[in-house]
């Protein structure tokens, strides 16, 4: 399936900061990311980490950005991102016409969530996630990685960050989370949705289900929709960091 976004959001871009098209996608070690992320605006963009490589340093794990999520005035779920929206794009008031107009037509469009194919500056494969609440108007869009993983530019400093503690394992056995439920254990945990649900499918093969989480740390909105389906969303633990 072809890439089809408008030239309408090309310039779009630029009312991003850079560091989204520069960090999403890409893998460093923690301390390079340490480096990276000191004043980057992507920290307040809901990143979601995946922990691609363990390494007995902290500081020499690999972890890639697999996607970031930048929230409107009209979102219950996140943060409003105050930073510039491209004019293509009103924050707070676009609707799924501006959507289309700045990214084609959407590769699923069903219960207020629409996902299309685009690229990134650079010309990597990613997909963008919008989420519109029951008048229509955009809560939040995502910025999701499709391609394979790519070095994030830096080399790796000399100074060690291994007094830094470690991630420990979680007790033996875990049961399953409930949504906005507090993590048991720090992780990595996958949302599941119950079989037969309209969102199921997609979420169990998109990255977006996979989460990092510290201990006693709140587990995100999944994304779901209709918003009242969000208490079904169950949290799984998959393995320590």
């Amino acid at each position: 399936m072809g890439i089809n976004m408008s030239n309408a959001f090309l310039d779009g871009w630029q009312a991003f900061p850079a560091s989204i098209p520069e960090f999403v996608g890409h893998q460093a070690t923690y301390a390079v990311w340490e480096q990276h992320l000191a004043d980057a605006p992507v920290v307040a963009m809901q990143p979601n980490w995946q922990a691609l490589e363990a390494h007995d340093d902290p500081a020499m794990a690999v972890w890639g950005l697999q996607s970031i999520t930048l929230h409107t005035a009209v979102s219950e779920t996140g943060d409003e991102w105050l930073g510039e929206w491209p004019k293509v794009l009103p924050a707070g008031q676009s609707t799924l016409m501006h959507a289309n107009a700045c990214f084609g037509e959407p590769l699923l469009h069903e219960h207020g969530i629409a996902l299309y194919q685009i690229q990134s500056p650079s010309g990597l494969d990613w997909v963008a996630q919008c989420m519109f609440n029951n008048q229509g108007k955009l809560e939040h869009l995502s910025f999701i990685r499709m391609h394979d993983w790519r070095p994030l530019a830096g080399n790796s400093p000399e100074t060690s960050l291994s007094d830094n503690p470690e991630m420990t394992g979680p007790p033996a056995a875990i049961g399953l989370s409930a949504a906005g439920a507090l993590a048991p254990a720090t992780g990595w945990y996958e949302a599941m949705l119950p079989l037969g649900h309209p969102m199921q499918a997609f979420f169990a093969g998109s990255d977006i289900r996979l989460v990092f989480r510290e201990k006693a740390e709140r587990f995100p909105s999944l994304g779901v929709s209709p918003k009242s389906d969000e208490v079904l969303v169950q949290w799984a633990w998959l393995r320590a960091g």
